[in-house]
């Protein structure tokens, strides 16, 4: 009674209806006050009438009710209570315990006992340690509506300090961390930011117990502590925003075990004592609108973690983790994850030959992890609850997958006991500006995994009815496509989740393989994913192309399911079967892994492959530099050298021989002999062997030496290299060779060089020289020297601008003795009129031919001439694929003679008439008869530079429909012109029509926005 009577007027001012409310509950609850009475009480608008009203009741009740009032004012406002009672004012507490209590604080935080700790759980005998795993986190700053409106450092988060401050972060981003890290920087004395904050108290929100003074003394201090609770209490409102508190892990906070607690959080207006809470993204709902800041944990940069595993782990262990972890591409993602290093680490500790590349494995690891270490979350919940709900979420990820769904909503879990998983951290649940909470797991990658281990477990179940609904899911996928892209990971994860598993996958994908509908081109959209096997080949159709670039990506697919699955050689006859006559790449500045243990454990599948393509580069980096070259006793692997070692190692080492394999040397600007040796060492694990050197100068001179390493080459092309006569020379003597390919050489040809050797290429069957110096001596020798290649099949000469003349005894030499050509391609290269009609006369003699490029050659006035004798020479060759005509005057006048023939071509799949002069009425005689579908195989057509107008293109539009395999057109004009708006509607139709098309050149068409728009739709 005698505490209400002197404290009155302060109670009535000061209670608020929140704690008016809470003691009128507490009164009623002890039968001091009637239902009415609190009614009436609750029901006062004005909170000071409604403390007045109360506390009257009360004093005429007697002193147990008076008692009760108070007690209850001490649970409920304990800070109003202590400065009623005079703590406030009575003094201050002596400033040695003071001190004491501070320098308890920091000798706690500097401890081993706080800054070492267990990232996996105290169950797991693996300790970090604060200082030097902790690394530099990003932080983003969001607003009221869940956005983030820039980035934080964490000296600049507690310069900007707001109060409350909340930081947000899903499972595994290092919140504990960073709390942890405050309180150390405070002990140290290290950040200026926090020295104005006198006490720092690190509070672990899942353990509190009593009152705040209880927690501290229990988490921090001792039972019994010299500071009485009152003191400790009388402390904290004298020193208001002197004080810092760190609360980790509000996910894991029962309130209701300390009141205190929640009060300072959602009422810290009355307290005044800073507080940062930490707290994952589910339950950041439950006090958000209470935060002044809230920051949430980015992602875990490159830098921080290679500082983070560099930190944790010994030099060695470090130094393969990076590795391993700079070859798999594909974990770059996870690693933005502090846990996931941390569990990278902890294995690597564990297990020597663990390669975190192998996804499967961390994402296992991490899964078992999260479902025990939070099992104590959710004690309450039976065991087969628990399970049911794991194997459900299973589904989900499952079912989300395939429906490509990663946002859940609240129906999505109606089997599933929510608490379960997001205790266990499988989901994280989003609240924030939001009607219907939305869930998802904590990663993409995750679900997948969890997708991938729930379609293991039903392919490989004993029950029946699982094993066909693991099936009906694999129906779904049904192409090259799906394969490769949309469910790749999920494969990737369910072969790494069993070797059962990857015989099934196996076999599925051997099927696909078999019965896949060839008639239907590989979506372009897998080309960008791995170009680097794209092929240039202007002897197969587009079609072919997109299917052949599609095996290459599907066979590095199913290396990368036969490394995850760690099946080494257990299932080394599927995978044969599949891998016969298959290509794969390989690029040496990053060899990866998987390509390693292919080799090693699956030499039969190498074996049968029919190609490897190998790319080195001289631009990169070398391994090591030694002052003098000439030394030879050192270890192979201290001499500088841009052929790598590791890619050596994989060839040398292989103790049988490859079927076929193609090197490419790139922008090397110089080629020492430790280089030439290794390459001799990978070239001869090969039967055949083709190289191609590109952009090469420091080759020039040592040319000759690699060659004599190559006794097994049989195709080579050297691109914007330039060569010595020794070089020459030895291209020269390698009689095994089917093929070479000279580009963009433009220096002088030697005497006694290539073009006097040629001769000695028996065995060629292919020869192309584009863009090369020759005049017209040379091409006289080369004439001489083409006769004695009786085996060649293809001959391209292309922009031969300085032969001259020379091209016609070249033509007569090829054509009059060279019976098993098939292709010739002589582009550019100042061909006439009469070496066209020598041509003509001698394709008797070329039976085989069936292509045939004589473009972007000027006939003059003896044009037209020689094209009808070339019509009429093509008469013996109806088998014609290729068909690209030169031009000269009036030689339009030969088309009509033209389309007679080209009715009995009806395999011509190119057909090219560039520079014709033809017009409108030509344009429409060519519609005509591309309207009865005599060449319904033509994939391209070129048209450009001749005379059309408007009304021609317009006629020539319909026909140009007929042709439904048709790839590339040309229609580009000598002169800028605007084309007729109906032509370009007609033009868009044609776009959407046409499915094969993927090239239309209308350079020197002028079209407008609109007409842009409309042709941009099609």
């Amino acid at each position: 009674v005698e505490f209400i009577e002197s404290n009155r007027v302060h109670l009535i001012q000061r209670m608020g209806m929140i704690t008016v409310k809470q003691i009128a509950d507490d009164l009623l609850a002890y039968n001091v006050m009637s239902y009415e009475e609190v009614n009436t009480i609750a029901c006062e608008k004005v909170e000071q009438e409604a403390s007045r009203m109360m506390i009257y009741m009360i004093l005429n009740k007697g002193s147990e009710a008076c008692n009760i009032l108070v007690k209850s004012l001490e649970k409920h406002n304990p800070f109003l209570f202590h400065d009623l009672q005079g703590y406030c004012t009575t003094g201050q507490l002596e400033q040695n315990k003071l001190n004491d209590l501070i320098q308890d604080l920091k000798y706690v935080y500097l401890s081993s006992a706080f800054q070492k700790y267990h990232p996996l759980g105290s169950d797991i005998d693996i300790i970090f340690d604060l200082g030097t795993a902790y690394t530099d986190v990003l932080l983003w700053k969001k607003d009221i509506h869940n956005s983030r409106k820039g980035q934080l450092t964490l000296n600049v988060l507690l310069e900007e300090l707001q109060n409350p401050c909340i930081i947000e972060g899903e499972a595994g981003k290092g919140k504990t961390t960073l709390l942890k890290r405050i309180a150390v920087l405070w002990a140290s004395d290290s950040c200026s930011a926090l020295k104005k904050f006198v006490f720092v108290f690190f509070i672990s929100l899942s353990s509190t117990r009593g009152g705040i003074y209880e927690t501290v003394c229990d988490q921090l201090l001792f039972e019994q502590y010299p500071i009485r609770k009152q003191d400790f209490m009388k402390m904290l409102l004298a020193q208001r925003q002197k004080v810092l508190f760190l609360l980790d892990g509000y996910d894991e906070f029962n309130h209701q075990n300390c009141p205190e607690i929640e009060a300072m959080i959602k009422e810290n207006h009355k307290f005044k004592n800073f507080v940062i809470i930490a707290t994952r993204t589910e339950s950041i709902h439950k006090i958000r609108q209470f935060g002044s800041l809230i920051a949430e944990i980015g992602d875990l940069s490159e830098e921080s973690c290679k500082k983070l595993i560099k930190n944790v782990l010994t030099s060695k262990l470090a130094d393969g983790l990076l590795n391993q972890l700079k070859e798999a591409t594909s974990m770059k993602n996870l690693m933005k994850t502090p846990l996931f290093v941390i569990i990278a680490c902890a294995i690597q500790m564990g297990e020597s030959n663990f390669h975190p590349s192998t996804q499967t494995l961390l994402f296992s690891t991490l899964y078992d992890l999260m479902v025990e270490k939070n099992r104590y979350k959710t004690k309450g919940i039976t065991e087969n609850h628990i399970m049911l709900s794991i194997n459900h979420c299973g589904d989900l990820a499952l079912d989300g997958i395939f429906d490509q769904r990663f946002d859940f909503q609240a129906e999505d879990l109606a089997d599933i006991k929510e608490e379960v998983l997001l205790a266990s951290g499988l989901l994280n649940k989003y609240t924030a500006q939001r009607l219907k909470p939305t869930y998802r797991f904590f990663h993409k990658s995750f679900q997948e995994y969890t997708a991938g281990r729930k379609l293991c477990k039903l392919l490989t179940s004993c029950q029946e009815a699982e094993v066909k609904k693991g099936y009906s899911y694999l129906q779904k996928i049904n192409n090259i496509s799906d394969i490769t892209d949309t469910y790749f990971n999920l494969l990737l994860y369910t072969c790494g989740s069993s070797i059962d598993a990857t015989r099934i996958i196996l076999d599925l994908l051997k099927s696909i393989d078999q019965y896949r509908n060839l008639s239907q081109p590989f979506s372009l959209k897998n080309l960008a994913l791995e170009s680097k096997y794209t092929k240039e080949s202007n002897n197969i159709t587009e079609k072919e192309d997109l299917n052949e670039t599609n095996k290459d990506v599907f066979a590095d697919c199913v290396i990368n399911f036969f490394y995850e699955s760690s099946s080494k050689s257990a299932l080394s006859k599927d995978f044969e079967e599949f891998f016969c006559n298959r290509s794969i790449y390989i690029n040496t500045q990053n060899i990866p892994l998987y390509f390693c243990d292919f080799f090693r454990y699956l030499p039969n599948c190498v074996r049968v492959l029919g190609l490897i393509k190998l790319d080195f580069f001289g631009n990169c980096t070398p391994s090591k530099e030694i002052g003098n070259e000439n030394v030879e006793d050192l270890q192979i692997s201290s001499l500088k050298t841009y052929i790598p070692e590791k890619a050596v190692s994989l060839f040398f080492n292989w103790n049988q021989s490859l079927r076929s394999l193609e090197i490419t040397l790139q922008d090397f600007n110089k080629l020492k002999k430790h280089d030439i040796k290794y390459l001799g060492k990978i070239c001869c694990s090969a039967a055949t062997l083709k190289l191609r050197i590109s952009n090469s100068a420091g080759i020039t001179g040592t040319l000759n030496k690699v060659l004599e390493t190559c006794t097994n080459l049989q195709d080579l092309t050297v691109e914007s290299t330039p060569l010595t006569v020794e070089d020459e020379q030895q291209i020269t003597t390698m009689t095994k060779l089917k093929t070479l390919h000279i580009r963009d050489l433009q220096s002088e040809n030697l005497e006694g060089g290539l073009i006097d050797g040629i001769k000695k290429l028996v065995n060629a069957e292919g020869l192309v020289l584009d863009n090369i110096s020759m005049d017209e001596g040379d091409a006289k020798k080369l004439a001489e020297g083409v006769r004695n290649l009786r085996k060649l099949r293809l001959l391209y000469m292309n922009h031969l601008t300085t032969i001259g003349p020379g091209i016609t005894y070249i033509v007569r030499s090829v054509s009059d003795g060279l019976s098993e050509l098939q292709e010739i391609q002589l582009v550019n290269c100042c061909i006439s009129s009469d070496a066209v009609e020598i041509l003509a006369q001698n394709l008797c003699n070329l039976r085989k031919l069936n292509v045939l490029n004589l473009s972007e050659n000027y006939l003059e006035n003896k044009g037209k001439d020689a094209i009808h004798r070339l019509v009429d020479g093509l008469n013996v060759l109806p088998g014609m694929k290729v068909l690209m005509l030169p031009w000269g005057d009036n030689i339009k006048v030969c088309l009509t003679k033209l389309l007679e023939l080209l009715e009995t071509m009806p395999q011509l799949t190119k057909l090219g008439l560039r520079k014709w002069s033809l017009t409108d009425v030509e344009v429409r005689l060519l519609g005509t008869f591309l309207e009865k579908e005599h060449l319904e195989n033509l994939q391209h057509l070129d048209l450009a530079m001749n005379c059309v107008t408007s009304d021609g293109w317009l006629s020539f539009m319909q026909p140009l429909i007929s042709l439904k395999k048709l790839v590339s057109v040309d229609f580009s004009s000598k002169q800028d012109w605007v084309p007729a708006s109906l032509l370009v509607c007609k033009l868009s139709q044609v776009l959407t029509t046409l499915s094969y098309l993927k090239e239309i050149k209308v350079t020197g068409w002028k079209f407008d926005c609109h007409d842009l728009g409309l042709i941009n739709g099609a």
